[in-house]
């Protein structure tokens, strides 16, 4: 098994107040009550644990343990059983569980952690091998807010940005974003996000996760998908209803 590299930032993931409202949308893609779901990259069950009220069964996988561990705990402080929802640690481009799922999904933008041709590549053969007949996935990634050239050009900073920041029992946490880099070829972007928990102005706690995020452009994102040999069923600019390639984010449904 690779490094955890988000073994000391998992605490802090369930912080975030930024996160989609994506629930709703995905619960609306649940075909029916006895559907079983795969969640591919389900972090700490931020979506799984509301999910598995309206399917029969959910698997979700994640190659980080720390962020499997909490979404167990999290489970079972919510009396959710094994026979309803699971959380196992996987990698999500190398995957065989032997299973098919009615519904396989990858939310808030897990695609784009995948770095290189060949993850690209094992994902797909992952959905593909998972995918019951007539079944569907859903991937979203962010709709890039500027063109390619501009964006080369821009997105990098030498300065920290406060991304967010909320309150806590005991005193604060933070996050900050960094962009030291971006690979101009495969037009990958390496933000470093920077955790850190205050008590007063004292910085108790910190925390560095350093990630890829591959960007795509709207044509781009369909392309690749029916390139693998899927077909497009519906896509999505955003959650709120947005046309596709008009919204903050690309969401696009397909299958087999």
């Amino acid at each position: 098994m690779s490094i955890d590299i988000r073994f000391d930032a998992a605490k802090y993931y369930d912080y975030n107040p930024n996160a989609p409202n994506d629930i709703p949308f995905y619960k609306k893609r649940i075909p029916a009550p006895d559907a079983i779901l795969l969640e591919l990259g389900c972090g700490t069950g931020r979506v799984t644990i509301p999910l598995s009220q309206h399917c029969t069964f959910i698997q979700g996988i994640d190659l980080s343990e720390a962020m499997i561990a909490m979404c167990q705990e999290k489970l079972a402080k919510a009396g959710i059983t094994a026979t309803t929802a699971r959380a196992d640690v996987g990698d999500i481009t190398d995957l065989d569980l032997r299973r098919k799922f009615n519904l396989i999904i990858a939310p808030y933008r897990v695609f784009q952690n995948l770095e290189t041709d060949d993850e690209v590549v094992g994902f797909f053969e992952t959905v593909r091998k998972h995918l019951a007949p007539q079944g569907v996935c859903i991937l979203n990634v962010f709709n890039p807010f500027k063109d390619r050239e501009t964006l080369i050009r821009e997105w990098c900073t030498v300065s920290e940005n406060l991304a967010w920041e909320v309150e806590t029992a005991d005193g604060r946490i933070a996050c900050y974003d960094r962009r030291p880099r971006l690979g101009a070829d495969k037009l990958v972007l390496y933000p470093e996000l920077i955790y850190r928990r205050y008590q007063g102005e004292v910085v108790v706690d910190e925390a560095i996760l350093k990630i890829a995020m591959r960007c795509y452009y709207p044509e781009e994102f369909v392309e690749l998908i029916t390139r693998h040999g899927f077909g497009i069923i519906n896509r999505w600019g955003g959650y709120a209803g947005e046309a596709y390639g008009q919204g903050p984010e690309l969401v696009v449904e397909f299958g087999l």
